[in-house]
């Protein structure tokens, strides 16, 4: 049996979605705001849509959480960018336990292996990847996903490894877990 999707509406624009495709933030009682993706912070919760472009469009002069919080917020200058970098480090995360739990495998023939086998889920590679490499990647992986969010520096960092540049996720449990880190982290890079 599926387990049901929970919905939640975006305080600012109204749209209800998977509230795994939205930001949850706390209020405190003192009116700061602040992010809260662990449910773990005391406070009212409320959420808002993916977007970078939406943080940095609140303003301290015409924030409208004000109003439709009903109190003053106090939000930081700087929390799209430190939103940016939560999603940033889960995405990381996220590639390291699927590295550690074996579904992670990095370079160039090694993926190539995985996708001539129909094995890969999704594909990883470096923003700065050589444009050679990240043709032949394209043309055995036409109908599997691809995220190029991370350059080679943050891979290599994240993984322990040198000179990261193409990675491919298995199919299996872990696999979802790891996109929807990756897929969150590029909705607010995007949206």
């Amino acid at each position: 049996m599926a387990k049901e999707t929970e919905m939640r509406k975006c305080v600012l624009t109204g749209n209800v979605l998977p509230k795994d495709e939205l930001l949850r933030f706390v209020l405190l009682k003192d009116g700061t705001v602040l992010p809260d993706f662990n449910k773990k912070l005391d406070g009212h919760g409320f959420y808002l849509s993916n977007s970078k472009a939406l943080l940095q469009g609140l303003s301290a002069k015409t924030n409208p959480l004000n109003k439709i919080l009903h109190t003053k917020t106090v939000m930081a200058e700087d929390l799209p960018q430190i939103v940016e970098q939560i999603l940033y480090k889960r995405g990381l995360d996220a590639l390291n336990l699927a590295r550690k739990a074996g579904d992670l495998v990095s370079g160039f023939e090694k993926v190539k292996e995985v996708i001539a086998k129909g094995k890969a889920a999704f594909v990883i590679e470096a923003t700065d990847a050589g444009e050679d490499g990240r043709q032949k990647i394209a043309a055995m992986s036409k109908d599997v996903e691809k995220f190029i969010i991370y350059d080679v520096a943050a891979l290599s960092k994240a993984l322990n490894r040198e000179n990261t540049v193409h990675l491919a996720v298995k199919k299996g449990p872990m696999s979802a877990m790891v996109r929807n880190a990756l897929q969150r982290y590029q909705t607010f890079l995007n949206a």
